[in-house]
């Protein structure tokens, strides 16, 4: 005896709502590999500040 209810079409996961999640995930991990990369070099950048020497100084 079955239980429970049966999925019906509209449930099915098809190819586009397949292709709709993975796409959205590749945006979601590029969006935060971007994020992850701008908040390094904004740390980096304070703890470690480019020393700017003149021409004067190198003589």
């Amino acid at each position: 005896m079955k239980q429970g209810r049966s999925m019906s079409s509209v449930e099915m996961p098809s190819t586009a709502k397949i292709g709709k999640a993975l796409m959205s995930l590749v945006g979601l991990g590029i969006a935060s590999g971007v994020a992850l990369i701008a908040g390094t070099n904004m740390i980096m950048s304070k703890l470690f500040p480019e020393q700017k020497e003149s021409e004067e100084e190198e003589e």
